[in-house]
């Protein structure tokens, strides 16, 4: 399975320390370029926010995910590092600390076509909208012509092309891609 990666084109979080966050789920896989909403800690001392899955009333002000500096393989309750040169075949773990980031408009980021729910990767051109969804951490298309929804995090594709990542084998496997700008906090 391959998880969706997230390339930080030109993002305000990277020179503000105000807009990064540490967080945790407790139940769910935060692949890189998920959105998630998260919950201030209550413990003194901690410093990781409790992240959740956005839901139907709260797609807004939602926090993306960096992809995994942790490369872990679970397989079964067994942890294994590094396995693979490939940043697809990791994803931010239940359980584990990671990173997200408060996107801002006009952030750039580049998202690769797993980062976006498989029933519209096909269908996704530039000046469509990608934008959070109920239930899900990955992201939703949204027709141009009908614009990004009200109160939602969301992004307008600028193109839609390949990036090469390392395959098992000599050479390189190129994957769908999309270069997008937060339009909606």
């Amino acid at each position: 399975m391959a998880y969706g990666v997230l390339i930080e084109s030109n993002i305000q979080a990277k020179d503000n320390d105000a807009l990064n966050r540490f967080a945790v789920s407790s139940t769910t896989a935060v692949a890189g370029g998920g959105l998630v909403a998260l919950t201030a800690p209550t413990t003194q001392g901690e410093d990781r926010w409790t992240a959740t899955v956005p839901a139907t009333g709260a797609l807004s002000g939602l926090y993306m995910a960096y992809n995994p500096v942790e490369k872990y393989t679970l397989v079964g309750t067994k942890y294994f590092a590094g396995l693979s040169a490939d940043p697809r075949d990791y994803t931010n773990l239940s359980g584990k600390s990671f990173t997200v980031f408060s996107p801002k408009v006009g952030d750039e980021v580049v998202l690769t076509v797993d980062a976006v729910e498989s029933t519209s990767q096909a269908s996704v051109v530039a000046g469509d909208y990608l934008e959070a969804k109920n239930a899900q951490t990955t992201l939703t298309r949204v027709a141009a012509v009908t614009g990004a929804t009200a109160s939602t995090t969301a992004f307008k594709v600028e193109w839609v092309g390949s990036i090469a990542f390392p395959q098992g084998a000599i050479g390189m496997s190129y994957v769908k891609a999309f270069k997008a700008v937060c339009v909606q906090e």
